[in-house]
């Protein structure tokens, strides 16, 4: 490509190989170029996930065997969980009791936990926190009860919300399922298991 300056205009002369065929119009008096895009790049959330959530429980091991009481063979009562690690950007903590052997069955659904209270006492909900629908569709704790002569395993979650989760005593457990799918930051799971 060569250029050269006439009479305060620049004149651009292009050489290639071959031609298209083509003709080159001379622009139209006062023409400018188009303006440049601007970039359509999405900002990146700045929002880190929380950093070691966790959650344990004081009545037994992570992955070991889940205390009797708990179940429908014993008091048939929630059990004492503690859950840690939320840092600031988490507003609610949602823990969820399910039986992945029982295609996900939820057995409890506490919501609305603060996330600086930390834990949750047997056969107890913390103040301001909201039992929602199991998969009996009962607000209400249903005890771990595997089949006679059958193990199963449990899985104790807390899920991370940077953002009130929405979940009340009505929600559904289907429904339950899909907000902390969708909607949760992070989460931490133990689990345990029990035989009859």
């Amino acid at each position: 490509m060569a250029a050269m300056l006439v009479t305060g205009s620049l004149v651009v002369v292009l050489s290639a190989c071959g031609t298209s065929g083509r003709t080159l119009r001379d622009p139209a008096p006062g023409a400018t170029a188009p303006p440049r895009p601007t970039s359509t790049t999405a900002a990146v959330p700045t929002t880190a996930a929380p950093i070691g959530l966790s959650i344990t429980s004081p009545a037994w091991e992570p992955g070991g065997a889940i205390p009797a009481t708990f179940t429908c063979d014993g008091d048939g009562v929630s059990p004492p969980l503690t859950v840690a690690g939320a840092d600031d950007s988490v507003v609610e903590l949602v823990v969820v009791v399910s039986a992945p052997d029982d295609a996900g069955s939820f057995h409890w659904v506490v919501a609305g936990l603060d996330p600086r209270e930390g834990s949750i006492g047997e056969g107890a909900v913390p103040p301001g926190a909201v039992v929602a629908r199991n998969g009996l569709g009962v607000a209400a704790y249903e005890p771990l009860c595997p089949p006679v002569g059958q193990s199963n395993l449990y899985d104790f979650t807390v899920y991370a919300f940077a953002e009130p989760s929405g979940i009340t005593a009505d929600t559904p457990s289907a429904q339950t399922e899909e907000i902390v799918s969708a909607g949760s930051v992070a989460l931490s799971v133990m689990t345990g298991t029990y035989q009859r």
